[in-house]
């Protein structure tokens, strides 16, 4: 958080955008308008949609935006994913030095499929037999997401300052 930041004045921005009086913005306007190339996934092949991919989630997390719960899609379905979906939600990105961050998940959507997808997946031992307890339905397998990229994303830094604590 820098030291100029004024957390009032973030929580006044936050109340209204959430009462409708201050728009928006999508993710892929802003970074599209910070000059991030985001093009068409099928005009690129693996190596580059790789390369494209890595790019991308970089810039995101530069302007605070951040994804989780990858490890289940391949780059190409998260790739596709972020273009299609996650990054044209209007939402208020926080001020550059507030400390907050917009996070972002392709799981997010509560749908049977999404329960499905955190439970084989995402959803510790603990979490799963709560799950069957209290909703009494049979769980998938739990599984070893195919993927493995969750760990090399960037993570929000929720550092604290010295005179807060």
């Amino acid at each position: 958080m820098s030291d100029d930041h004024d957390p009032l004045a973030e929580i006044e921005r936050l109340d209204a955008f959430f009462d409708g009086d201050e728009e928006g913005e999508r993710p892929i306007d802003v970074l599209r308008n910070n000059g991030v190339s985001i093009p068409d996934e099928r005009d690129l092949d693996d190596a580059t949609l790789h390369t494209k991919l890595w790019d991308l989630i970089k810039a995101m997390a530069a302007a605070c935006v951040y994804v989780e719960s990858t490890n289940h899609l391949s780059d190409r379905e998260l790739y596709r994913f972020l273009v299609a979906h996650g990054l044209r939600e209007e939402t208020l990105l926080p001020t550059p030095g507030s400390g907050g961050g917009w996070h972002i998940s392709p799981i997010g959507e509560c749908s049977d499929e999404d329960n499905e997808i955190y439970l084989r997946y995402y959803a510790d031992d603990e979490t799963r037999e709560r799950w069957h307890r209290d909703f009494r339905k049979i769980l998938p397998p739990k599984e070893e997401p195919p993927f493995d990229r969750d760990r090399l994303l960037p993570v929000q830094d929720f550092t604290v300052d010295e005179e807060i604590q």
